[in-house]
This record gives C-alpha cells, sequence and structure tokens, in this order.
C-alpha cells in the first residue's frame, strides 16, 4: 500500500494539522496515561484443527487445480495507493463519475488482465489442504475463517488464502479499518463475491483432485542479474543482508502420475507495481503476468499460482512500456503502461521454465503432509512485544512520558527497553521528516528517526475518519480491534516446512523465518501477504532506519520479529508425528465485520443487451470514444484496433463475459483459444464501463455502457506467432466479439483483419542498392511489440526474412530477399539501376506489405538516418 502523493500530504496538513483549515476537525488532547482496553472487540473462538490428535504418516498423494476469474462489479476501487482516495488525489480518475460503490474512493472502470483466484488441493493420507491465491493487494483474515466455515468442518485449519499484492486489484473487502486507507470501505456485495468465488474454486480443486505426483526445486541464487525483480529499499543497505533482494525461488511441481502437470507453484518476493496509481482498470499486473506467460508453455490447462514471497522490498522490473510524451490524444488516451506486464512476463518466463523442468528430479507420489493455523496476539499491550529472550521490549505505554531520545548506544546496537514507540493504541506513518499531522505525534519524538514522523492511531483516526468516510472506531483507551490479532499457518510438505507471514515480508525477515524453522533453511519456504495483513515486516534494526515501508505498521519495531518468534513456535509441530490442534497454543480471532451497502441496483437495466444507434459521448475507451459503436468492417494487423459498444447491466448485477470469435466456416463461429486450451476473454480484450449520465439523479435508473477494444496483434498463446517477433502475424480472417450478460447474449458485427502496421524508410542508396530499414508500428496499441523500446513508436523488425521489389510505376523491376539485422535493416539489391526504381514494395514474412517512394529518398535520407532505431536506443 502506497503513500498519499505529496499533494494530498499538503492537503491534508491544511485541513487538519494544529486545527488548521475553518472546517478541519480539531485535534483532540492527548489523555494522561490511558488504561488501554479491548473489552469493545468481538472476538471469536478459533475451531480446533480438524483431524487433531491423529498420526502423520506419508500417504499417496492426490492434486488437483481451479482457476477462475474473480467476478467483481466494475466500479470497485483497485486497493493499494491512497493516491486513488477520493479525497487524496484524481490518481486512476477519467471523467466525473461517481459511483455510490466505492464511497470516498476513485472507481474503477473496467478490466485488463482480470484478476483471478487460484486453488491448489492437496491430499497425502487422511489429511487434505487447500492452498488459494487471490490477485488482491492483501489478505483479510475474515475470508479465512468465513471460507473454512463454508468449506465444514473438515477444513479447520487447513486453507491458506495468499494475495499476488496486486496494486490494480480490487478492492473493498476488508473489516480492517486502518487498512480502508488503501483499499476502501467493506462492501458487502464485493465481500460475498470474493467469499463466493473463493468456496467454488476450493471445490472445483477438490472435485479434480487425482493420483499425483511433486517435485521441489529451490534456487538461492535467483535473478543475480535483475531480469525479473530488483531491490527497492536502500535504506537498509547497511544492514547485513539489508542490500539485497529476495534471491530464493522456490518452484514447487505438481503434475499427474500420467506426467500431465496438474499445477505449477512458484515463490518469490515480487510487488504487483507494474502499474502506477493512475491505472483505473483492474489488473492481476506482474505475478499474473507471469502466470500467464508460463501457462502457455504447456498444451493443457495446467494451473500456475505465484505466491509471493519477501517482496516487502522488492519490486518488478517492467520491460518495454509506451512513451508517454508521444502518447497521441493524451486527453482521451492516457499512459496505461499494461505493456510493461507482458514484457515482464516474457523475460521471466525462461527462467521460471527451466525451473520448473528442474523441479521434475526425484518427484514424490506419497509424502506426510500436515497443517496448522493459529490466531495470534499483538497489541496494545507492550509486553507481548517482548522479543529475542527479552534483549529487545517496550517501555510502557502511556502516551505521556518522554524518551531518552537515544535509539541506539555506542555499538550501534537498539537501546532496550524502547521508550520511543509510546502509542498506547499503536501508530502508523513512521517514515522520516515531519508528522502529517504535529497534534498525532508521539510525545517528544521530534526529529528522532522514524518515531518523529508516527501518528498515534487514536488522534489521527479522529482527522482522518471523515476525510476518508471511514469509523476507525479507535479511541485512546480502545485500540482498533483488527490490529490486536493476526493469523499464521505452518504446512509440512514432505521434507519441507511453509510458514505464512500476515503482510509484505521483507528479505531480513525471511532470513529470520528460516534461520528459526525446524528445518533447513532451504527446505523453509517463506510464502507472504497470506492469512491477514499487518502491514510491512521489517526487523527492529530495519525498522528505524525509516524510509516508506515502516510507514504501514502499526505496533513499532518490534511487531514484525515477534510474529517471527510465533511461527518459530507453531513450525515445529507440523515437523512431528502427531496431527496437534493449532489453534490450542493461540487465542481467539477478531469477529468478521458485516458491511450494510444500501447501493441501489438497476435490475433489469434499461436496454441491457442492445447496441446503440450512437454512441453516448462520454463513453470511455481507452483510445478515445469510438464514433460507431460496431467495429470497423476492416481492421489492419499491429496497429488496428477493433472496438465495440453495447448496453449492458448494472455491474452490481453481473459484469459481461465477453471472447473474441473467429469464423471457422461460413457463418460458423468459435472462441479464439490460446495454446492452452483457455479462450481469449481478457489481457487482449480490454472491457470498460461508464455510467449514463456519469453521476445518478435521484433514484433514476441508469444505462449502462459497456465497450471492447482488441489490438490485432497476436494474442498471448496463438499457436506458431506467439513471439515478439510474430507481432506482424495475427491470422487473417473474420472474427466478432461474443457478449454474455444476465440471460442475454449479444454478438457484434463481423470484422475482417486485414495486412498491415508495416513501415519502411530508406536510409541509404548506392546506384544499385537500398538501404531499407522496415518497422512495425501502433501509435494507438498497448500490446508489447518490443522488450527494450516504447510500443507506441515504430519498433524494428528484427532478423527477419523480408522481400524487397523495385517498382517502376506498378511494374516489378527487381527483387531482393534476406533478412534484417537486428535493427531492422536490410541491403536490398534488386539488380538493376535505382534511377529506373520509382518506388520500393516491402512484405514481411506474413504477407504484410508496404510501399516507400524513391522520389524523395535523396532529400529525406540524412534525416532519416539521424531518426534510426539504433539512434533511439
Amino acid at each position: 500500500m502506497r503513500r498519499p502523493a505529496s499533494a494530498f500530504a499538503s492537503a491534508l496538513l491544511t485541513l487538519a494539522a494544529c486545527g488548521g483549515g475553518d472546517d478541519a476537525p480539531p485535534v483532540p488532547d492527548a489523555p494522561p496515561t490511558p488504561m488501554v482496553s479491548t473489552d469493545h472487540c468481538d472476538y471469536v473462538d478459533v475451531a480446533p484443527t480438524a483431524g487433531a490428535g491423529g498420526t502423520v504418516s506419508a500417504g499417496t498423494l492426490t492434486a488437483g487445480a481451479a482457476e477462475a476469474i474473480l467476478e467483481v462489479p466494475v466500479g470497485t476501487a483497485l486497493g493499494g495507493y491512497t493516491a486513488r482516495a477520493g479525497f487524496g488525489g484524481d490518481a486512476g480518475t477519467v471523467d466525473d463519475r461517481r459511483v455510490k460503490l466505492t464511497g470516498a474512493f476513485n472507481a474503477s472502470v473496467g478490466v485488463t488482465n482480470a484478476p483471478r483466484v487460484k486453488a491448489v488441493a492437496l491430499t497425502a493420507g487422511d489429511e487434505t489442504v487447500v492452498i488459494l491465491k487471490l490477485d488482491v493487494v492483501f489478505v483479510y483474515e475474515g475470508l479465512l475463517f468465513d471460507l473454512e466455515e463454508r468449506l465444514g468442518a473438515a477444513y479447520h485449519g487447513k486453507v491458506i488464502i495468499a494475495s499476488s499484492h496486486s496494486h490494480s486489484g480490487w478492492a473493498q473487502f476488508t473489516g480492517h479499518a486502518a487498512l480502508k486507507l488503501g483499499a476502501g470501505e467493506l462492501r458487502d456485495v464485493v465481500y460475498q463475491r470474493f467469499l463466493d468465488q473463493l468456496e467454488s474454486t476450493a471445490q472445483a480443486a477438490l472435485a479434480a483432485r487425482r493420483p499425483a505426483k511433486l517435485g521441489v526445486h529451490v534456487d538461492t541464487t535467483f535473478d543475480p542479474d535483475d531480469v525479473i525483480t530488483r531491490d527497492r529499499r536502500d535504506d537498509n543497505d547497511d544492514l547485513m543482508g539489508g542490500s539485497r533482494k529476495d534471491d530464493q525461488l522456490v518452484m514447487i511441481r505438481i503434475d499427474g502420475v500420467d506426467d500431465a502437470p496438474i499445477a505449477i507453484v512458484p515463490i518469490y518476493g515480487v510487488h504487483g507495481t507494474l502499474n502506477s496509481e493512475d491505472n483505473p482498470m483492474a489488473s492481476s499486473d506482474a505475478p499474473g503476468a507471469v502466470e500467464r506467460t508460463l501457462e502457455e508453455q504447456f498444451d493443457d490447462e495446467v494451473v500456475v499460482m505465484h505466491l509471493n514471497s519477501a517482496g516487502g522490498d522488492v519490486s518488478p522490473v517492467g520491460h518495454g512500456g509506451v512513451d508517454c510524451d508521444l502518447q497521441p490524444g493524451r486527453a482521451t488516451d492516457p499512459c496505461l503502461e499494461w505493456t510493461k506486464e507482458e514484457g515482464h512476463g516474457r523475460a521471466a518466463m525462461p527462467t521460471l521454465y527451466a525451473a520448473w523442468q528442474a523441479a521434475g528430479a526425484g518427484m514424490q507420489t506419497s509424502l506426510p503432509l500436515e497443517m496448522l493455523t493459529r490466531s495470534i496476539e499483538l497489541g496494545p499491550y507492550p509486553e507481548t512485544f517482548s522479543i529475542r529472550d527479552g534483549a529487545l521490549t517496550y517501555a510502557p505505554f502511556d502516551a505521556v512520558t518522554e524518551p531518552d531520545g537515544v535509539i541506539v548506544d555506542g555499538s550501534g546496537a537498539l537501546v532496550s527497553p524502547i521508550d520511543e514507540f509510546n502509542a498506547p493504541v499503536g501508530a502508523a506513518l513512521c517514515e522520516d521528516g515531519e508528522p502529517l499531522f504535529p497534534g498525532a505525534a508521539i510525545p517528544a519524538t521530534e526529529g528522532l528517526t522514524p518515531y518523529g514522523s508516527c501518528l498515534r492511531l487514536d488522534v489521527a483516526g479522529e482527522i482522518m475518519g471523515p476525510i476518508f468516510d471511514i469509523d476507525f472506531g479507535i479511541t485512546p483507551t480502545a485500540p482498533l480491534c483488527e490490529s490486536t490479532r493476526t493469523t499464521i499457518t505452518a504446512l509440512r510438505l514432505g521434507e519441507y516446512v511453509l510458514e505464512t507471514m500476515p503482510g509484505e515480508v521483507t528479505v531480513m525477515i525471511k532470513d529470520q523465518v528460516r534461520a528459526q524453522s525446524p528445518v533447513a533453511a532451504d527446505k523453509t519456504i517463506v510464502v507472504g501477504y497470506a492469512q491477514g495483513h499487518v502491514g510491512y515486516l521489517l526487523t527492529p534494526e530495519d525498522w528505524v532506519r525509516g524510509g516508506y515501508e515502516p510507514s504501514i505498521t502499526f505496533w513499532g519495531p518490534l511487531e514484525a520479529e515477534h510474529i517471527v518468534e510465533q511461527a518459530a513456535t507453531l513450525m515445529p509441530l507440523a515437523t512431528t508425528d502427531t496431527r496437534e490442534d493449532g489453534a490450542a497454543g493461540g487465542l481467539a480471532r477478531v469477529a468478521t465485520r458485516i458491511a450494510d451497502d444500501g447501493l441501489q441496483i438497476d435490475d433489469p437495466a434499461p436496454m441491457a443487451g442492445t447496441v446503440p444507434a450512437t454512441v453516448p459521448a462520454e463513453t470511455w475507451v481507452r483510445s478515445g470514444t469510438p464514433a460507431t459503436a460496431q467495429p470497423a468492417t476492416t481492421v489492419p494487423r499491429v496497429a488496428g484496433l477493433a472496438t465495440f459498444v453495447w448496453y449492458g447491466d448494472d455491474p452490481l448485477v453481473k459484469t459481461p463475459s465477453v471472447r473474441l470469435e473467429v469464423e471457422s466456416a461460413p457463418g460458423v463461429w468459435a472462441p479464439v483459444v490460446r495454446r492452452s486450451g483457455r479462450q481469449v476473454i481478457d489481457q487482449e480484450l480490454v472491457l470498460s464501463y461508464t455510467p449514463q449520465p456519469l453521476r445518478r439523479v435521484g433514484t433514476d435508473p441508469l444505462t449502462h455502457v459497456w465497450a471492447l477494444e482488441w489490438q490485432a496483434v497476436p494474442w498471448q498463446g496463438a499457436v506458431d506467432v506467439d513471439g515478439l517477433d510474430a507481432r506482424g502475424g495475427v491470422p487473417l480472417g473474420n472474427y466478432r466479439f461474443h457478449v454474455e450478460g444476465d440471460g442475454w447474449t449479444l454478438d457484434s458485427d463481423a470484422f475482417a483483419v486485414v495486412p498491415g502496421g508495416l513501415e519502411a524508410q530508406v536510409t541509404a542508396t548506392t546506384t544499385t542498392t537500398a538501404t531499407v530499414t522496415i518497422r512495425w508500428s501502433a501509435p494507438k496499441g498497448w500490446r508489447t511489440l518490443d522488450l527494450s523500446l516504447p510500443s507506441n513508436r515504430p519498433v524494428p523488425v528484427r532478423s527477419q526474412p523480408v522481400t524487397v521489389r523495385m517498382l517502376s510505376g506498378v511494374a516489378v523491376v527487381g527483387t531482393a530477399t534476406g533478412a534484417t539485422d537486428a535493427q531492422g535493416s536490410i541491403v536490398a539489391d534488386g539488380g538493376v539501376p535505382l534511377a529506373a526504381v520509382t518506388s520500393l514494395e516491402v512484405e514481411d514474412r506474413f504477407g504484410n506489405v508496404t510501399t516507400v517512394p524513391l522520389a524523395a529518398v535523396a532529400a529525406a535520407a540524412p534525416r532519416a538516418a539521424r531518426t534510426r532505431p539504433s539512434a533511439r536506443r
């Protein structure tokens, strides 16, 4: 979750700090020595671990996997950036729409790479476990316990829910009030959709179980050249282990005993932040791009489920992109760099595929399996956080005692007890510099990094609650209930132990988990962003370095290591031959929050399932409002865009299911499928939504306008034309869009994909030869054309066969064939004097043709030579 933009911070300071601003809520006075209690919290006993009291032994393995699109109403806020929080900024806005669903947050407007839920079910002997992953920014532990209840008593303590940490995933599903600043207000319609699809996907994976074998490969020198990920936190580079990223890749390979793949589970740390806060479209971001690219290396629908590890201080590396300075029509064509997602997946694929191959060695058909889940205590009592056998503790929390101002001693070690974190109900935004609200600062910490910028949650909550329309429910004596507990899980997987951590694990915390594990470090698998969320997890020495990461924590420098020590007591239980009750060593959990939406739903929606005669002027499509609702009759390759607009359902009823279809025989239409057999339903298809009018007037129903956009380049997983060297090779033919709504279907008019997208330039000539540079060009496209150059500028047709014809008028007087070089250039010699040639006709290997007049070559060549792709690089 990212901090508010600087403009937002300035606005809040003007509004609220020290009572500034006529309409600002007053900063309450800090009470003397508060007596903090959790009596106001609604706690629920955690059910005993299923199967407790039995015996663990190796059993024959069966496994199943499933996946589904996470169908959440378009308009739901996207999680991860507070700058999308309405008052906090206009990030992600495209027009003046206001959607009641999102409350104070800016509404999403559509879907690109649809967020998904994925599940893997494993059974060995009498133990069955289910691992699920959601493409969201974090996990709300209420989902975990509610899902276990739905699945039944046999699954108590046997379910893991992890998140991809996509900052473009759906939000508004959490009851954790403080985390709502990056996720929006909880909506029951969203929460129930999440829960329904978690349940159905888990059940599908369980139903798909069949005899299986499992292998694990561990790479402890993962991605040394930073092709896939990079270290993003330099504040801790002076600490041992701080100047590196998550360099451990764990690859779990699950095949049927018939060798057909069932699931692939790569585990390594990475943020889902290739898309910025300005992206208004739901996406699975970098982790989803990796999954999709790896999935399309197979001829079957193998489920690839990336699990995050130490992603807290690791960023994804984007490949490709767009040139925002050259983006045409910026007012209606925002700079959305979705190209980096596809480029990231393509760049990561060789490393991950090699790890999958390596995991095939020594696969097991029988192994011991055990999972235990526990609710553990966090705040508000300082003695809870005593770590390292009491060597590091907090001084009492009383909100008034001034600290001694000494953070480290002469040797650089932390001084204990720590008296700077004097926040009886917790604090956040502990970073650098001045506090956002000086009235909410911890007493007498001015100038002490990062304590001096901390905001006490009780005071900050009173200020920020009305601004964001969030009820934090925090007082000087009553902490935020969700901050008082979190959940951890240990899973024995043969000779490996997998431990979940409820937040953004940093590399040094991962090292601590591995060091305290009952098995070897290379047999310990750490999965972050799972089972709950407390923010960033840093060692105490790392936390006091400041920087961004400590700002999203609630119980100061000792919180994360306290969780590690609790995990260290749980992991050994998973390695014994007895099935223990993991819940018995823990505490009651916080009850799931309940939301009452009170939303108006248009059901049925006006004109749903029809095509407008005229496209409403405010219809938002990434490339601009289409002139017509139906696609153009012809769409050229590469640069061509096919669009379709229709009236559909209220998003609260149904997000339309869409797919690309091809005419396989006259009048016979079939879904376009990828190599894996999956239909083309997203990624290449951009789905956008516009309510009409943009804001509901009274209780009048809205007209719900939906639009699709497709760029005519090969879909990922297209057979024989899937590489970036085949961008001009989308199969020719007739296509259409198929839409399914709530009880209705709709097909667009057919459109023909025709050759196109090629451009050429003569950069030098002799009397008989011409140096021709050949490029694909898509100035309004969003698909990745090159891993190093902007995809909205012409990119070289690299190292490919081409044909150059010398024309005199329309007659061919000479022909040259050959391959372009790495800059897309070829020296064409047609065996005739160029004085007799009026133009050159260039054809690529897919039959795309472009013509270059020679009349202007002499004048243009010097300028052209200065703008060759090699010069731009």
